[in-house]
């Protein structure tokens, strides 16, 4: 179970980190999956270097839940333990080890830091946050995210719990949930997120998370907060939002290693 975690970790395009944050609220962040020395990790862009210290204090979950990622007919799987956090501000040990493995998944980097020249224009780029799964802890599968309205549902508890569900209406307030194994949720009232994403293919340029967080009991999920829809099919950004997406991009990750660096003075 562990080597099947590990290669649909590795063979995986898209994954989701999963853990539980500030206040034992549940989070998950759609990632590339990377591997460091044998033990799945990601690198996250500086501007979520404010999630260090969530990270190294909580367990942790590695998803590949993705169809696109996952063989035909194969199952999800998810890895879960204790990471260890490297705040590689200098983008270092990024470009080191992990650098040409993201060239060769996600399409933008190439864009932004694919010869030296473009690494010295877009140097915001490659600072990250290093998230490696020291030791894998335990194992499970889940059902692949297989409709563009399923969603990784990550539950507050004792150990982080996750489940693929599917529900009617996302767009209601208090949202019925089915989980797709079948598996009756339980849900005691604490706080919990469904998560879905997608991505325009083969570029990857468009990536879409979407969100619901609440409170989960029995299989109904009362909403306090959402974040976009499901949608059948992305279509890629126009020139216009393909600027403001650079913009903000760069923004974000310049004012976190600005922050980063004032704080070591």
């Amino acid at each position: 179970m562990l080597t099947n975690f590990l290669d649909a970790w590795r063979g995986a395009v898209a994954g989701e980190l999963c853990w539980l944050g500030r206040e034992e609220a549940p989070d998950v962040l759609p990632v590339v999956p990377l591997e460091w020395d044998g033990a799945a990790c990601v690198a996250l862009p500086y501007r979520h270097v404010d999630l260090a210290d969530e990270l190294r204090a909580s367990e942790v979950g590695f998803a590949v839940t993705d169809r696109h990622s996952l063989p035909a007919g194969e199952p999800g799987r998810v890895g879960i333990g204790r990471v260890s956090v490297v705040e590689d501000i200098e983008g270092d040990v990024f470009a080191d080890k992990l650098l040409p493995q993201e060239l060769a998944k996600y399409p933008p980097s190439r864009a932004l830091v694919d010869t030296l020249m473009l690494r010295r224009e877009n140097w915001w780029w490659l600072p990250r946050l290093l998230v490696r799964l020291e030791r894998v802890e335990r194992t499970s599968e889940l059902p692949a995210r297989a409709e563009p309205g399923d969603a990784l549902l990550l539950r507050d508890g004792v150990e982080l719990r996750l489940d693929v569900v599917r529900a009617e209406d996302w767009g209601a307030e208090e949202i019925a949930l089915r989980s797709v194994s079948g598996a009756l949720l339980y849900g005691d009232g604490a706080s919990a997120i469904a998560i879905g994403h997608d991505y325009t293919r083969p570029d990857l340029e468009r990536w879409e998370p979407w969100a619901r967080r609440g409170a989960l009991r029995g299989d109904r999920l009362t909403v306090s907060e959402r974040i976009g829809a499901p949608v059948e099919k992305l279509e890629p950004y126009g020139l216009l939002q393909r600027l403001r997406r650079h913009r903000d991009l760069e923004r974000t990750c310049v004012e976190a290693v600005r922050r980063a660096e004032r704080s070591r003075r």
